[in-house]
């Protein structure tokens, strides 16, 4: 910076000595004068622009820093002193659970996921999930509705006949989509995403736990409960991303 400012000031004080010494014109010399200062006006103001620019970004990028690392600590403070009881849904309370046959992703009725997307929350609003349990209520997967409508949008593209109504008469199971490919999420197929979107953490743990969890698996937003974190197990309750934003905005 520096020297491309002490070189500038030297061109133009060679242009002004051969403008205004070398010229003999008074005219000439006022009017390479003026070109000198207008050729330099706007370099010398842009660079004055550029430190100020340089100087506050960085001093408005370290106070974004300082504001995001305290905010980051204070959030992970508050969620460690929620336990995971006091904030999740308990198991009886789940709206929208539908059974596997078999205990087989696969086995599940189209129909009764499309019933259970139907059903609405205490406070009226439809569901926007649905939780997959096997006999012995340990949960396999979760169907988000955003993924529910993107396999009946891409069955629709390829001209599949797959019946995904509530419809009593619909026999047609999870077994026909289960290994298409999800277009927002390609090449992962829908019944990968379904099982593996989905963690575990122990009873008695904590809020930042269970974020933490979350956290471990792309595109998961719901935490099961079990007795010791195992997926295996019973499902005591579930902890979804709101659950964890709630108790953060407390």
């Amino acid at each position: 910076m520096k020297l491309s400012i002490g070189g500038l000031v030297v061109v133009s004080l060679v242009v002004l000595f051969v403008g205004t010494v070398v010229v003999k014109d008074p005219d000439k010399q006022v009017e390479n004068s003026q070109y000198v200062f207008a050729a330099l006006l706007p370099l010398f103001a842009t660079w004055v622009g550029t430190v100020l620019a340089y100087y506050f970004s960085k001093q408005n990028f370290e106070a974004a820093s300082k504001a995001t690392e305290s905010l980051v600590k204070l959030s992970g403070k508050k969620l460690r002193s929620v336990s995971i009881e006091e904030a999740m849904i308990p198991l009886s309370a789940i709206v929208g659970s539908v059974d596997a046959p078999n205990d087989n992703l696969r086995d599940v009725p189209l129909q009764k996921i499309a019933e259970a997307m139907e059903q609405k929350l205490p406070g009226g609003r439809p569901i926007s999930r649905v939780v997959i349990l096997t006999a012995t209520k340990a949960c396999i997967g979760i169907i988000h509705r955003s993924i529910w409508s993107e396999m009946r949008a891409v069955v629709a593209s390829s001209g599949a006949a797959v019946n995904f109504k509530n419809e009593a008469a619909n026999a047609d199971t999870l077994d026909k989509v289960h290994d298409l490919e999800s277009e927002t999420r390609a090449p992962e197929k829908f019944g990968n995403f379904i099982t593996h979107s989905i963690a575990f953490a122990r009873a008695g743990a904590t809020l930042a736990d269970a974020k933490m969890r979350m956290e471990s698996r792309d595109d998961c937003q719901d935490v099961f409960v079990t007795a010791n974190g195992s997926p295996s197990e019973p499902v005591i309750g579930w902890v979804t991303n709101q659950e964890i934003s709630k108790a953060l905005e407390a």
